[in-house]
């Protein structure tokens, strides 16, 4: 067996991955395809869910480094070189899709990148370590954002360091996560899960309750900065929670083929939005529905893809970069099949 392939995938990560993706879509589409279609459902799902996704993919890069790191301790190459190796063809595809992505689309992928760099330093630390880097991180987040005026413009270098903790906060949570072996493990944590879900669903009832308030002159960049962790968290929980039961596995089993396609579907959602932007331009459609159409197309080319391959196309690129050398990527058995026929 190809040791670079030994490994067990962790399908929890795939179906959140795949979650994440439903929503960046569902926020981008709007952006791109709002002027062109007026959907008022559309506009109140983007104001509710607007930087609440991204915060998921981060959570879930960071354990994906963790995991990385992990399993190249088995290598002799050196695990460090192949993890700058692998954030670098990141930025270089980060670069790729800011250059045809359209306008009113943020990239992570060169984000990933550079914060990647940062979190080398931790890899040596142990979990607790990293947990109060993580609670440390978090807090400043808030407190920055907490600092802005509540009226006028907000200082824009509090406003970079209050985002700039909040994403390495994230994707030191999940290299921390990692650590534990949260998602290893992730059906004996139900009530765990559970407790979490309601101590997120307290904070965000008690932050919109404050909003508005005369007694709390709170600015709204404290507001958002809560409302991004609190309805990251909670959307987290709720998809933790229900795939504990083998039922709603299979019934969402098409996310987890989404998820485990994550970095070419993410590239792919911006190449067509570009096509459906000059579609709609001739033929207004309904942006709701085109985001419906646009995952409907990805996730029936996941599931057919991944029937026949290992992984998606731009992961097998991103592991060839990696390791600098071939990887199999056809599956043995539809491979034996083609032979013999």
């Amino acid at each position: 067996m190809n040791k670079i392939n030994s490994y067990t995938r962790i399908d929890i990560m795939d179906y959140l991955r795949g979650f994440a993706l439903l929503g960046v879509l569902l926020v981008n589409s709007y952006q791109v395809l709002g002027n062109f279609s007026n959907s008022e459902l559309h506009g109140s799902l983007y104001s509710i869910f607007d930087r609440k996704f991204y915060p998921i993919l981060f959570l879930l890069f960071g354990c994906g480094c963790y995991l990385f790191m992990n399993r190249s301790k088995q290598k002799e190459n050196n695990r460090y070189l192949l993890f700058l190796r692998r954030i670098f063809f990141l930025f270089v595809l980060g670069l790729i899709h800011i250059f045809y992505a359209p306008p009113g689309i943020n990239d992570v992928l060169m984000f990933y990148a550079v914060l990647g760099l940062f979190i080398v330093i931790f890899f040596k630390k142990n979990k607790w370590t990293n947990l109060i880097v993580t609670i440390t991180l978090i807090a400043i987040s808030i407190v920055t954002a907490l600092c802005q005026p509540y009226i006028g413009e907000r200082i824009a270098w509090l406003e970079l360091l209050s985002n700039i903790s909040k994403w390495f906060a994230l994707m030191m949570l999940g290299f921390t996560m990692g650590q534990f072996q949260f998602f290893e493990n992730i059906y004996g944590k139900l009530k765990y899960i559970s407790i979490f879900f309601i101590v997120n669903i307290c904070t965000y009832v008690f932050s919109f309750n404050l909003r508005g308030s005369e007694l709390f002159n709170i600015p709204p960049s404290g507001f958002e900065m809560l409302e991004d962790y609190s309805v990251a968290f909670m959307m987290t929980s709720i998809l933790l929670i229900i795939l504990q039961w083998d039922k709603a596995k299979m019934i969402l089993t098409p996310l987890k083929f989404y998820g485990q396609m994550s970095l070419t579907n993410y590239l792919a959602q911006s190449a067509l939005l570009i096509v459906f932007n000059i579609i709609i331009g001739f033929t207004p459609i309904n942006s709701l529905i085109v985001c419906f159409i646009i995952h409907a197309i990805l996730i029936t080319f996941s599931i057919v893809w991944l029937r026949y391959f290992k992984m998606g196309p731009v992961e097998w690129l991103l592991r060839y970069f990696t390791y600098w050398s071939k990887i199999p990527n056809r599956k043995r058995s539809v491979r034996n099949n083609l032979e013999s026929v």
